[in-house]
């Protein structure tokens, strides 16, 4: 029988931002600065970082792993400005067993148009539970609606119980 999916809530330990493309120019920073100070005129203001992460985008998810490379996958997630990041995944998967292990994990959050911007965040956990219908509904209907959704929440009820 497969384990129940988890819903995590995740604290923010740290915002990272940086805008890696200057309007009119198509190349990207060779690598990104050691220090806020450093970004100048390339960053979000805190306000601004936090409306960014509150965007319903897919996100890559990294754990590390202790041998190997890490488990980074993308995934949907919530955010409200001021709060905590959640996300669901099965308790079973990968990236849940390296998580319950290591406590923390980084969630990249990027656009490419109309240029390059990300939201690196560095978390941890701040509580876990089962998934409910309410957090299925809650996350899926940040990514879709009408029938997609419905057929969504069918699928989740049934796959991951």
């Amino acid at each position: 029988m497969a384990r129940p999916a988890a819903c995590v809530h995740l604290q923010q330990n740290l915002i990272h931002d940086l805008d890696t493309v200057s309007p009119g120019n198509t190349s990207p920073v060779s690598a990104a600065p050691d220090t806020v100070e450093e970004m100048d005129d390339n960053t979000f203001d805190q306000p601004a970082a936090e409306a960014f992460l509150a965007q319903p985008l897919i996100a890559p998810f990294a754990v590390a792993a202790p041998e190997g490379p890490p488990a980074a996958v993308p995934l949907w997630y919530a955010y409200v400005p001021g709060g905590e990041v959640q996300i669901i995944t099965p308790a079973s998967s990968r990236k849940a067993r390296l998580f319950a292990g290591t406590g923390c994990a980084t969630l990249v959050v990027d656009v490419v148009e109309p240029r390059v911007r990300f939201v690196s965040v560095d978390l941890e956990v701040a509580d876990s539970g089962p998934a409910t219908e309410a957090d299925r509904r809650t996350l899926a209907s940040r990514y879709l609606s009408g029938e997609a959704l419905e057929g969504y929440l069918a699928f989740a009820e049934a796959q991951l119980p």
